[in-house]
């Protein structure tokens, strides 16, 4: 950790202790039975980690940023389903008190961060994921009705279905523009939702809005800046991803580090051989330095610094990890490791989303190399 005061550290051991006796042992029937994680997160929000970062006017708790990352990858050990969910909420909550009036920051940010709201992220549309710009949703301003009428559909959200409020990316007459939209707008509409391999419990739909009338005041910041605000909420959200994917990585590790101790081979426990050794060292070294290059990712936002190259790398570099150590795990374990006994395959499983959610790792070496290049570094 970068910050050591009681207050933080009462808190993450409270965190930790739900987690670890309340969240961790439904996180395998969440993923099996595709349950959406709505108990954990009521209890998470009861104990106050959405509100870890945000400013106490709004009912937030004014710690560190790096408290809140703590916390995500805590919870990303217990159960990926959950902390997705709850990090895609927080990156909305964050893209409100980046950009929004304070009309719409007591109207939406103080019930997001106490958990009487549900938030989801809409900018993926069947025809624009990594290529954000090619988003075909349009918004066109009704002057007679005060009010914005949406046309298009988006893809891929997460919390679809369950959220109460959908920050929805659009193009206007003077270009990319955010909206507030909540669930009962007239025109909004949940498509189907959508199986996938991880996080399972998290839900992943498809979101339609025709002639969905958004009311003017929900404008998000200023019309034809959305784009800027979608990439500054993305590079917030990855130091969220980063930190869900170290936490998987420690728990695959740390059943790996169990297992090899207790599973006897050609009569001694296989962490006695070289190999598995050398794996062991190898997962655990990788996710040491996912971890300090997340909270110093964390550590640079919460200075009020560009924080948008160490993110990428933070988020790149821990994604990438946790699929390299998840696949590890499951080697070390076997054939118990393939099939479900041990509960192994679900971290590999959830793992790989990580490098996809958020930016893949393509568009984070992107990202990266551009930032370099830009500022002369190389």
């Amino acid at each position: 950790m970068l910050y050591s005061s009681s207050d933080a550290m009462q808190l993450l051991e409270s965190l930790g202790n739900l987690m670890e006796s309340k969240i961790m042992p439904n996180a395998r029937r969440i993923d099996a039975e595709r349950i959406f994680p709505r108990e954990n997160l009521d209890m998470l929000f009861k104990h106050g980690l959405c509100r870890i970062p945000f400013p106490s006017r709004y009912g937030g708790l004014e710690l560190p940023y790096p408290v809140y990352i703590a916390s995500l990858e805590m919870l990303g050990m217990a159960c990926a389903s959950t902390g997705l969910s709850l990090a895609i909420h927080c990156t909305v909550c964050s893209g409100i008190e980046m950009f929004g009036s304070e009309e719409q920051k007591e109207h939406y940010l103080k019930p997001l961060i106490h958990g009487k709201m549900l938030g989801a992220f809409a900018l993926t549309e069947p025809d624009a994921g990594s290529d954000a710009k090619a988003i075909q949703t349009r918004a066109r301003l009704d002057e007679h009705n005060n009010s914005y009428i949406i046309n298009g559909r988006k893809r891929f959200i997460t919390n679809g279905g369950y959220a109460d409020l959908y920050l929805v990316f659009a193009v206007t007459e003077k270009g990319y523009s955010a909206f507030l939209v909540d669930k009962d707008c007239n025109g909004l509409r949940i498509g189907k939702y959508m199986d996938k391999m991880g996080v399972r419990g998290s839900t992943l739909t498809e979101l339609h809005l025709n002639d969905c009338i958004v009311p003017k005041a929900n404008l998000l910041g200023e019309e034809g800046k959305g784009y800027d605000y979608a990439m500054e909420m993305l590079h917030t959200g990855r130091i969220g991803i980063a930190a869900l994917s170290t936490g998987i990585a420690q728990i695959a590790f740390e059943k790996s580090l169990a297992y090899s101790k207790r599973r006897y081979a050609f009569g001694k426990p296989i962490a006695e051989f070289q190999m598995i050794r050398q794996k062991l060292a190898d997962m655990h070294t990788a996710i040491s330095a996912a971890r300090h290059l997340t909270l110093s990712a964390a550590w640079a936002k919460d200075n009020g610094l560009d924080y948008a190259l160490i993110a990428a790398e933070a988020k790149l570099f821990a994604s990438e990890t946790a699929k390299m150590v998840s696949d590890e795990a499951i080697q070390i374990h076997g054939a118990y490791g393939y099939v479900d006994e041990y509960d192994v395959n679900r971290h590999w499983r959830d793992a790989r989303m990580m490098s996809i959610g958020e930016g893949t790792s393509e568009i984070m070496r992107l990202i990266i190399s551009h930032r370099l290049l830009r500022s002369d570094v190389l």
